[in-house]
């Protein structure tokens, strides 16, 4: 209440308003953006437990090699081809854990960024191993991927096995895979879209006004 009184001490009764517009449309900002996180995270564990987790609530490589290359667009021989190498060269006794399937979506929908960093180690010559990867989706997306699950992308988009993955194809499929529009992307026209609330907000006079 103290702050109220202050800021109606200070503001004129239209830079009051205007205070009162951005406050209320930031907050309503935030609440869209956790709906949205929520909504995604339902979403993500709907897929996962359509792959029927096992006694220890995990799936196979293979099913988690099936939904990143969901919305990839390959021809069928492809894909194919990529998970017969995940059925071959990995270790299936692990699996993949609930957990670690929505920490890759999280560093997924950082994919523009981590595009971003990971061209800058290209231009410099570096090769992006599985270290590199681990890296950067540590640095940039905040997530700590599981050496385990870095291993099974790696076998997937590893397609002549050096140990080093394709950037431009890898960032390919994995912004395909978040065109679904249920993730969190950084240019959807969202962004116009709060700034038309914010202007129909100012343009708008509070019931308070009429009173």
């Amino acid at each position: 209440m103290q702050i109220l009184e202050t800021l109606s001490r200070v503001l004129t009764p239209h830079s009051l308003l205007i205070f009162w517009s951005k406050l209320e449309t930031e907050i309503n900002y935030r609440k869209i953006l956790d709906f949205q996180e929520k909504l995604q995270k339902e979403i993500l564990s709907l897929e996962f437990q359509r792959k029927n987790p096992d006694e220890n609530g995990n799936i196979t490589e293979a099913d988690f090699t099936e939904l990143l290359l969901a919305y990839a667009g390959y021809p069928q021989k492809k894909k194919a081809r990529m998970l017969k190498r995940v059925k071959k060269d990995v270790n299936h006794g692990q699996g993949i854990s609930k957990q670690d399937y929505l920490n890759f979506f999280h560093f997924l929908n950082n994919i523009n960024d981590v595009d971003t960093a990971l061209t800058f180690y290209h231009i410099a010559g570096a090769s992006i191993d599985q270290q590199t990867l681990k890296h950067v989706a540590k640095t940039v997306a905040h997530v700590d991927l599981s050496d385990h699950v870095i291993h099974v992308v790696f076998t997937i988009f590893d397609e002549n096995q050096d140990g080093q993955l394709s950037n431009k194809e890898f960032i390919a499929v994995m912004k395909n895979r978040l065109l679904r529009g249920l993730e969190k992307p950084k240019d959807t026209g969202f962004v116009k879209f709060m700034q038309s609330v914010l202007k129909c907000a100012k343009e708008t006079k509070p019931a308070l006004l009429d009173i």
